[in-house]
């Protein structure tokens, strides 16, 4: 079994928390990890044969993801054959979610929809803290303003990294003190009020129909 980490900037620290995150898993239901894997690439500006995880896949061995979002987040039909060749030889197991890919299941509609559905909620809330900097960078340069972070502008949070497993957590309808403890466990530590805020920063306090309504609306 390999333990597959990919982290699409220099934040070493993210690369880290997957790890802690596969190990648990791996611990949890007694997996070996014989190797890991680790690269860092943004999905979103390569394509799957440009990357190690292209190999990783040709050598036919199963894999385990902090999340499906490692494997990718825009591009769904090149997600959905990764998740296919790799449950078509053995298995890929998602650490945030404790679920297993295999053939037996491959083909279940309501679970490939969910993860995938994991990879859009992260891809959605990236692009808009994306087009935020954007337009907040705009209109202070308008207004001959410094472009450097102004009182009361979202700054990058060690939570954004865990996005994809928090909404997904949420989705199952856990309590917010859950997912405190939860991302506990893997080593991140967050007070309760400084989640909250994160949450109302985010937009993901409501995120559930903002979500749906952005599938709808793409």
């Amino acid at each position: 079994m390999i333990g597959y980490i990919r982290v699409s900037d220099s934040q070493k620290a993210d690369g880290e928390s997957q790890r802690e995150a596969i190990k648990a898993y791996a611990a949890k239901r007694g997996i070996q990890i014989s190797d890991w894997i680790e690269e860092h690439v943004s999905a979103t500006k390569t394509e799957l044969r440009e990357r190690k995880l292209s190999s990783l896949i040709t050598s036919r061995q199963s894999i385990i993801v902090s999340d499906i979002t490692r494997l990718g987040r825009q591009k769904v039909m090149e997600l959905v054959g990764a998740i296919g060749q790799i449950a078509s030889y053995g298995e890929l197991h998602l650490a945030y979610s404790d679920t297993i890919i295999n053939s037996e299941n491959v083909d279940n509609a309501e679970i490939i929809f969910t993860v995938i559905g994991q990879s859009f909620a992260s891809a959605v809330e990236a692009q808009k803290r994306s087009e935020r900097a954007k337009a907040g960078h705009a209109k202070r340069k308008a207004k001959g303003l410094s472009s450097g972070r102004q009182k009361g502008q979202k700054v990058k949070s060690k939570l954004d990294e865990h996005t994809a497993f928090i909404l997904n957590m949420l989705d199952s309808d856990k309590s917010k003190a859950e997912v405190l403890r939860k991302l506990s466990d893997k080593g991140v530590q967050v007070s309760r009020s400084r989640f909250y805020s994160w949450l109302e920063d985010r937009g993901l306090h409501n995120k559930k129909a903002e979500f749906q309504a952005d599938m709808f609306t793409e």
